[in-house]
């Protein structure tokens, strides 16, 4: 870099002495390696010397160095200079001897602006300190911002067409996981891998919470108890816990969790028969900005099939994520102590639970009853509800609800049994026929690739066909259907634990205001 300072004239006046050690013009030369159609350093000086008015400038010269970007020896002093108040005017032989690109242009624009120093091109007779200069370099601003979207426009592009196939996006590294490098499609990128030590910690984490009767807290504490602490060695925080249950990264998809998803307005990028019950998934928010904060709603979130194997089965991995979104306006069943409805009642009319109180008499027995958890937080208008008259209500519709289940005769059911064990065997044999499908996948031609994939397509599709037989009575069979009918025999004795377990079978949720209930049944 070589910068040189002219030396001004003996009989300067006192305003010209004034601006040599004060204010001056700044002359900017840059000439790339590649000289072909470059004018040299020195012939742009001259040309700018024309433009200075009194004889006070200095020039910054860069020699050899590309307009591609900012990382200029004498571009940076000349910006330092600029900083300090040093500088009037900025002159150049061309625009291009700023940046080659309009957005670093604009941003230098920015900084001239800043400390009010003025710009003006040889060439193109661009002068901000004129009208037509600043109306030019408004032009300018505008193309800026044209090119920053575009920019913007084509990474989020990219980032969809790549999160769509499946590549890993980089972020934090879930806890069960680590990394190791593959190639998908022909590009190197990396996958998760299972971690089994840590894996078995998150199978044991999902399976708690499974249970109607446990919450996060609970969780927590047996973590806790038994010295299981996260990857950097710390307790397990409710937060964690949770983004945990809610993660896709885990679960084994199959046409559960597809539908699951499709019946909550999820876009889902792979088709249903790619839904086997291996690979886990990832959940994308996309680029609309309302999606990137935290929701208990996978609405308007995109579903991809990942490339790795997941750790929990669909159907476990439902009931904790439907849990987490039930419990953001449920009561927690764990603090159930006087109701075996907590986490399924709400209010008809703001939509938070139901919590049971209990008022205390002296003189005669104490009083049960339903208030909104929002009534004195939040203004909510509902009043209070007889506790043991709603639940005498529920209790007698569950009766009813079961009451609509015939039992199947012995002999019926014996032949039941049989055909159910036929089918359970024959899934076996179709999932085993599946996996050494797949396992020919990497050493396949498109002739074998074709006869995979149809195969694949008509085992799925028989498979869900006998699912669908075993399912159709309900409850999976009479087996389920007796033995909660063996429990409401038997209620005014079960624990509240107990009751809480058989409601979580057969009820979804209950809305109750002053003159009525709704009650949405599971079954």
């Amino acid at each position: 870099m070589k910068s040189s300072v002219n030396t001004f004239p003996k009989n300067a006046d006192a305003e010209v002495v004034k601006i040599s050690v004060g204010l001056f013009d700044a002359i900017y030369t840059r000439q790339s390696v590649d000289r072909i159609d470059s004018i040299s350093v020195e012939s742009q000086a001259e040309y700018c010397k024309k433009e200075v008015f009194d004889g006070a400038y200095r020039i910054y010269e860069d020699r050899g160095y590309s307009g591609k970007n900012m990382e200029r020896p004498a571009f940076q002093e000349l910006l330092g200079d600029i900083t300090t108040g040093k500088v009037r005017r900025v002159i150049v032989y061309r625009l291009d001897r700023i940046s080659r690109s309009v957005l670093d242009f604009a941003g230098v624009i920015d900084i001239f602006q800043k400390y009010h120093v003025d710009f003006v091109s040889t060439m193109e007779k661009f002068d901000t300190g004129t009208p037509i200069g600043k109306a030019m370099l408004m032009i300018v601003m505008i193309f800026a911002q044209l090119e920053r979207e575009t920019i913007q426009q084509r990474v989020m592009d990219a980032y969809a067409s790549r999160s769509r196939r499946g590549f890993y996006m980089g972020g934090r590294i879930p806890f069960g996981f680590g990394l190791q490098e593959t190639v998908m499609d022909g590009v190197r990128t990396k996958m998760y891998v299972k971690v089994e030590e840590e894996a078995g910690i998150v199978e044991k984490i999902f399976a708690m919470y499974a249970e109607p009767q446990t919450s996060l807290g609970d969780v927590m504490r047996y973590l806790e108890k038994n010295g299981i602490r996260n990857r950097g060695g710390k307790p397990f925080q409710r937060s964690r816990l949770r983004d945990m249950i809610t993660n896709p990264i885990y679960v084994r998809a199959d046409l559960r969790l597809y539908d699951f998803f499709r019946e909550h307005g999820a876009n889902i990028a792979n088709i249903p028969e790619d839904f086997i019950g291996i690979n886990a998934a990832y959940l994308y928010s996309g680029n609309d900005a309302s999606l990137q904060r935290k929701s208990g709603s996978p609405a308007g979130h995109t579903l991809v099939l990942a490339p790795h194997e997941g750790l929990v089965d669909a159907g476990t991995w439902i009931c904790c994520r439907a849990k987490c979104m039930n419990n953001r306006t449920a009561a927690k069943p764990v603090k159930a102590r006087t109701t075996w409805l907590a986490g399924k009642i709400k209010c008809a009319c703001c939509g938070y639970a139901l919590t049971a109180k209990v008022r205390h008499c002296k003189t005669k027995s104490d009083n049960r009853y339903y208030l909104c958890s929002r009534k004195y937080s939040g203004g909510c208008s509902f009043s209070s509800l007889d506790a043991d008259s709603v639940d005498a209500m529920v209790l007698g519709e569950m009766r009813k609800k079961l009451a609509e289940f015939r039992y199947l005769s012995g002999w019926e059911q014996r032949n039941r049994d049989l055909q159910i064990v036929k089918q359970k065997e024959r899934i076996g044999e179709i999932d085993e026929e599946i996996a050494s499908l797949l396992h020919k996948i990497p050493s396949a031609n498109a002739t074998v690739m074709t006869y995979i994939n149809n195969r694949i397509t008509a085992l799925d599709a028989e498979k869900r066909a006998l699912l669908a037989c075993i399912a159709k009575d309900g409850f999976g069979g009479h087996d389920d259907s007796e033995r909660i009918s063996g429990y409401m025999e038997y209620w005014d004795v079960l624990s509240i634990s107990d009751k809480i377990t058989v409601v979580d079978c057969l009820i979804e949720n209950i809305h109750a205001d002053e003159h009525s209930l709704t009650i949405r049944w599971k079954i």
